[in-house]
């Protein structure tokens, strides 16, 4: 007759198989929320990259058509029959004297308001409100015609030494740079800076 396996050894076996049993069960479902766990931080780490996302897309497109909505508006405010900003521009491109007490047609208001009109720019630029690609694109050849002209530069210079105001216009000094770095207006500037140096300076004095 075979030996019988004692009931104390066969009940420890059940009961050790028992354990391991759990043990891999307890293992598996641990392992499984960790996985959920995990995916559900991933999904949430790119549901955030996707909000922060439309949101820079969104903030950029609208920045983009405000900017171009205020271009245009100042764009507008150039070609104003009130202004005199086109007279001006005129007769800075035929060479013409601009300041009255010279022989010019315009007066202290109507130069300061044209420089002043280009020192809007660029503070806007300098704001970050005006792209400089935007302001080249618009106001770019009136800019550059300004700055190279003879009797602005003196214009500039007088305002500033005899009103004591060394800043005055610096944000259009800054704007002018600018739009002549950019090599789309590489022949303007050459150009400019030569087609009027023949002029009287004369005493543009504000």
């Amino acid at each position: 007759m075979e030996d019988e396996v004692p009931l104390d050894h066969a009940t420890a076996s059940a009961e050790a198989s028992a354990a391991v049993l759990e043990g891999q069960t307890r293992k598996g479902s641990f392992s499984r929320e960790w996985a959920v766990l995990l995916f559900a931080v991933i999904s949430f780490i790119v549901a955030q990259m996707i909000v922060v996302t439309l949101h820079y897309r969104t903030t950029r497109l609208n920045h983009e058509t405000e900017e171009i909505k205020l271009a245009r508006e100042l764009y507008r405010e150039f070609y104003l029959q009130e202004k005199s900003y086109l007279q001006i521009a005129g007769a800075i491109e035929s060479c013409q004297k601009l300041y009255k007490n010279d022989g010019g047609s315009f007066g202290h208001v109507a130069i300061n308001e044209y420089l002043g009109f280009f020192s809007d720019l660029g503070l806007f630029m300098q704001r970050g409100a005006l792209s400089e690609e935007l302001i080249g694109h618009f106001f770019g050849s009136f800019i550059i015609e300004a700055y190279e002209y003879p009797e602005i530069k003196l214009y500039i210079e007088r305002t500033r030494k005899n009103f004591h105001q060394p800043e005055a216009f610096v944000e259009f000094e800054t704007v002018a740079k600018a739009i002549e770095g950019d090599p789309r207006f590489a022949s303007l500037v050459t150009l400019a800076k030569t087609m009027c140096a023949n002029q009287p300076e004369g005493n543009p004095s504000p």
